[in-house]
Formats: C-alpha cells, sequence, structure tokens
C-alpha cells in the first residue's frame, strides 16, 4: 500500500497565523492540534515556508520576529515533516537575529551545515558569517 503524503499550503499557514476571524478558524485549529499530537502527518515544502514569511511581512505588515517565532513553533510539530528541519530551524534563527533576507539566510544555513560548499556570490556581506564565498 503507498502511503499518501498530505502538503500544507502557504494559505492555510497565513490563516492560522493570522487568525482572520475566518469561519474556518475552528477546523484549523483542529488541523493543528491534531498536526502538534503527531495524529495526522503532513509535509511542509521550503518555497511554501518561504511564501509564507513573504506574505506575512509583505502583506500583513508582521514584524519579522513575530514571524520567526510562530514558524520555529510550527515546525515543532510532531507530525509536521520538513526536508533539512535542522537548516531551515537555523534559517529562521538567522532571519530573526541579523538584517539579512530570508533567502540569504538560507544560503548562510545551508554552507554552516556543510563545510566543503562554497558560496558564488558577489555580496560581500556573506564574509560576515564565517562562510566559504567566492566572486565568479
Amino acid at each position: 500500500m503507498v502511503e499518501v503524503i498530505s502538503l500544507v499550503d502557504t494559505n492555510v499557514l497565513i490563516r492560522f497565523l493570522t487568525n482572520d476571524r475566518n469561519p474556518k478558524y475552528k477546523a484549523l485549529y483542529s488541523f493543528f492540534d491534531s498536526l502538534e499530537k503527531g495524529d495526522i502527518k503532513a509535509e511542509l515544502k521550503l518555497i511554501v515556508l518561504f511564501q509564507t514569511v513573504f506574505v506575512l511581512k509583505s502583506y500583513y505588515e508582521v514584524p519579522k520576529k513575530s514571524i520567526a517565532k510562530a514558524l520555529l513553533t510550527i515546525l515543532k510539530l510532531k507530525g509536521l515533516k520538513i526536508k533539512d528541519k535542522k537548516i531551515v530551524i537555523r534559517t529562521l534563527e538567522l532571519w530573526n537575529t541579523h538584517n539579512i533576507e530570508i533567502v540569504d539566510c538560507y544560503l548562510i544555513a545551508c554552507l554552516e551545515n556543510d563545510k566543503q560548499h562554497l558560496l558564488y556570490s558577489y555580496d560581500r556581506d556573506f564574509d560576515k558569517h564565517n562562510i566559504r564565498r567566492k566572486e565568479p
């Protein structure tokens, strides 16, 4: 029997995190409660996480620290899986504490995780983070 992999969409995260007084919030709360208990399992794709950050920051004007804190909490849910969770958590920690764009934080986290990697970039700000960078 093939296991069905459930994915979580950006709008589910946005509606839950903004508590936008949507009639569906009760069902959303139940869904996330089930994820927390591990009663259901779902996967969060990295692109969905990044889109959630973008929407919360740009459209809802949620402060960066609040977004990072909320997403770090969601990533701890027992039933929620995300590829390279350690790197994603480090990404959010960097983003929360530095004035760096989220994608740059992700690159730094990836490079910290594997010191053999090299980043090709013209952005000298990466040099502040003890990673290997080279201009093309």
